[in-house]
């Protein structure tokens, strides 16, 4: 089934360059961008649990806190 879309000039460039670059359609670019976001998602939860409490720099940890209070 084929399905119009609208998307912006930019996002259309975008998507050209990864369709030409990887020899695809639009679909297939499409669904290789997907893929990537759903494996690179797996990746970072691969790290969960991982960093224990003697590995945490609590002076970074809190400097990082309050810059973000500031910024809020």
């Amino acid at each position: 089934m084929v399905k119009v879309i609208t998307i912006m000039d930019d996002v259309y460039a975008d998507l050209y360059r990864v369709k030409i670059a990887k020899g695809m359609s639009f679909s297939g670019a499409i669904r290789y961008l997907l893929k990537e976001r759903r494996e690179e998602g797996k990746r970072i939860l691969s790290f969960a649990g991982t960093i224990g409490n003697e590995d945490v720099d609590r002076r970074a940890l809190e400097k990082v806190r309050r810059e973000r209070m500031v910024i809020k």
